[in-house]
């Protein structure tokens, strides 16, 4: 969890989650490949909000710079996503990501940097992802 900020009057919070897929100051994605996730991610989590999570919009989902993960920001009821909800959101849309068989968004039109992308890479990754268990940390460990 990285931060949580209230919509006066509304009822409505938007929460950030921190989604690391590498281990930081040890593993990091490449560029191409950190590109092509950030794509699918935002599709796919999107989808299975839209399909199960009903009370849930997805509003980004941003590369961090160090390559090593994810920030997910969602508008939420408020108090209505604890990090193990975000978790299982998480959990719950990788599949989806692992079907999509064409890079959405991968053009010129739609896409700022749309040659820099590795899709396979990507699928691999996502892969790689549905055989780990997700774990939602509060504080996650400092390595170097």
């Amino acid at each position: 969890m990285s931060k949580r900020v209230e919509v006066p009057g509304s009822g409505y919070e938007i929460s950030t989650f921190d989604f690391r897929v590498r281990t930081p100051n040890t593993e990091l994605l490449t560029p191409k490949v950190a590109h092509s996730l950030e794509h699918l991610f935002a599709v796919a989590l999107r989808a299975e909000c839209e399909e199960h999570q009903l009370d849930l919009k997805v509003l980004d989902v941003s590369p961090m710079g160090c390559r090593t993960g994810y920030y997910l920001t969602v508008l939420n009821p408020a108090g209505a996503l604890p990090l193990s909800r975000a978790t299982e959101a998480v959990r719950a849309m990788l599949p989806g990501a692992l079907e999509i068989g064409e890079l959405p968004g991968a053009r010129l039109e739609t896409c700022g940097a749309y040659r820099e992308h590795d899709f396979e890479g990507a699928r691999a990754e996502i892969a790689r992802l549905t055989r780990e268990e997700i774990v939602p940390l509060e504080k996650p460990p400092l390595l170097d």
